[in-house]
């Protein structure tokens, strides 16, 4: 497993992780060269360095959340659903997310759920509706109010990740690569999407100065929205019932 799991038996909500994140996208063609600058700056995360991530997104049927993405909006918040490994390791559970963003900064509140049920055909496990609202309701009930009653699974991505962290762990880094979009219920097809790799780096302040001649690699900060990307690779940005 790629990301480490709390104890089953505990499924309190984790703290809200708010920090100031930073996003640099980048050629696929350029991963390499970037993966050896981090490794000669910043320690692999000690639990688990890399590994796939698949994540389900919910929108309304007019696309909202990926409007606000798609129009540059400085705060934002993303309902979506993450498991971990390939293939998907079922019986490690999904993590309900909600993430916020609110100019520079971010926050997310996630939950470890077990899920049942027999699995779509790319192997996932979607909650029903009312087992949805449950969960938000569990993880917050500020959260609760997220869920729109017209909100429905729009996108699923994946892609591989590495991660690094300091040692005072006041910094991470993540670099997401070989990003893929499919239909939550549709054909068990991944589709490639461009101009999808990307780096996060997220700390408490000011990146140390190790890092901050990303510029000299021909990276820019940069709004980047992996889920915006994978509903115009899926939908040409249209709403998905009109296709």
């Amino acid at each position: 497993m790629p990301q480490a799991l709390p104890n089953p038996t505990r499924n309190r909500p984790l703290p809200a992780d708010d920090r100031e994140e930073r996003k640099y996208p980048l050629p696929a063609a350029r991963a390499s060269l970037l993966t050896a600058w981090l490794d000669a700056r910043l320690p692999r995360d000690p639990g688990y360095p890399h590994g796939v991530v698949t994540s389900c997104y919910y929108d309304t049927p007019q696309l909202d959340a990926y409007q606000v993405s798609a129009d540059g909006e400085l705060r934002k918040q993303k309902l979506r659903l993450r498991w971990y490994g390939d293939p998907i390791d079922r019986y490690a559970g999904v993590w309900l997310e909600i993430k916020s963003r609110d100019g520079l900064r971010s926050s997310k509140r996630r939950r470890r759920f077990p899920v049942s049920g027999a699995a779509n055909p790319l192997g996932l496990v979607l909650p029903r509706r009312d087992e949805l609202a449950s969960w938000l309701a569990e993880l917050s009930t500020e959260a609760a109010a997220v869920l729109d009653p017209t909100l429905e699974p729009t996108a699923l991505v994946r892609y591989r990740r590495i991660r690094w962290q300091s040692t005072d762990r006041r910094v991470r880094a993540a670099l997401d690569t070989e990003v893929r979009a499919a239909a939550p219920r549709g054909a068990p097809i991944w589709l490639p999407v461009p101009d999808g790799a990307v780096l996060e780096l997220k700390s408490d302040g000011e990146l140390p100065p190790q890092l901050s001649q990303l510029a000299r690699l021909g990276l820019r900060r940069a709004a980047h929205s992996k889920y915006a990307l994978a509903v115009e690779r899926l939908y040409g940005g249209e709403r998905p019932h009109a296709r």
